[in-house]
């Protein structure tokens, strides 16, 4: 008879204890295809300032007038430590700065979000804690051109944050995280252009209107924690 190696019989063991730590990640998909947005809402929408809509296979967020900021917003309040994945350009400047970007924990009426920003104009990333009291604000340098597609995925991950635009990866650190909530695009002072919207956790139900991609089609890019970790120490 074979024998099993010690460590496997731990393994094992734990495995039949803690049934809770093997629960499969799932992941909701919107690429727009059949142009219903059902599932999204705009937060706080005025009709003046903002819309948003689906043309040619992709959703379309446009401000009409300086200064506002516009939230679209899908999931569930309790969806917490996820990430979300998009496809996004900006095509026309309204204002400076023009800002395309995601919000994830997102709680509407409560007020607070983690806000990540492309802005355009300013060559800025911007990773930000949103609350009542405040925005608490990190800023890396980063060139970008208006009318280019970006590859943006944002990842909470217990107080880590992760912000990756195509390979360039900015991090963060909050000590006091938020409670979980929805997640969006965002767009400010622009009009911009968003597809292939991707978001996974461990709380998220595979689902959503969209189809799977490839991954040279989604062009994945890895998260590597050991990075966050390390970058978070000079925080």
């Amino acid at each position: 008879m074979k024998l099993v190696p010690m460590i496997w019989l731990v393994i094992i063991q734990l495995l039949l204890l803690c049934p809770c730590q093997i629960a499969q990640s799932g992941t909701w998909r919107d690429d727009f295809e059949d142009k219903a947005t059902d599932e999204w809402t705009i937060y706080n929408l005025d009709r003046r300032v903002e819309k948003w809509w689906i043309e040619d296979g992709e959703a379309v967020g446009e401000i009409f007038h300086p200064g506002y900021m516009s939230l679209w917003l899908t999931g569930e309040l309790s969806w917490r430590e996820y990430s979300v994945s998009c496809r996004a350009k900006l095509v026309e400047e309204k204002n400076d700065p023009a800002t395309i970007g995601l919000t994830l924990h997102d709680r509407g009426e409560e007020d607070t979000r983690y806000l990540f920003f492309v802005e355009i104009t300013l060559g800025i990333v911007r990773i930000i804690k949103a609350t009542p009291n405040g925005w608490f604000i990190r800023h890396f340098p980063f060139v970008t051109e208006i009318d280019t597609w970006y590859v943006l995925k944002a990842t909470i991950n217990g107080e880590f944050m992760e912000f990756q635009v195509d390979d360039e990866v900015f991090v963060s650190r909050d000590l006091d995280p938020l409670k979980g909530g929805q997640a969006g695009l965002v767009v400010s002072d622009a009009r911009a252009h968003f597809d292939d919207i991707e978001i996974s956790g461990s709380n998220i139900k595979n689902g959503g209107p969209g189809r799977p991609r490839s991954v040279d089609e989604g062009r994945k890019l890895p998260t590597i924690w050991a990075k966050i970790k390390s970058n978070a120490s000079a925080n």
